[in-house]
């Protein structure tokens, strides 16, 4: 295997593996607003981006920005919930 060969395979190796698993807090929020959804009988909001997969994992740029994003997201539906009088034990 030529030298130009191993640096091209180690670089596209390199680039896979910078994508960064979902936080706790970002899976957290996917799980309190599908919860969230469901009791309130609301439209599906898409949670798709926060789950493993989505764009928020794909640097760690988008991965700080969107974990900041769903722990203020949590928050709000936690305090939504409790004002709402709705029992959802996934949000606390």
């Amino acid at each position: 295997m030529g030298i130009r060969r191993f640096i091209g395979i180690s670089l596209v190796t390199a680039a896979l593996g910078c994508a960064t698993e979902p936080s706790d807090q970002c899976l957290a929020y996917a799980a309190c607003q599908q919860g969230y959804d469901e009791v309130t009988g609301n439209a599906p909001v898409d949670v798709a981006q926060y789950q493993e997969g989505g764009a928020c994992w794909d640097s760690a740029e988008n991965a700080a920005r969107c974990t900041d994003d769903c722990e203020a997201g949590l928050a709000l539906l936690a305090d939504a919930a409790t004002d709402e009088g709705l029992e959802l034990p996934v949000c606390d």
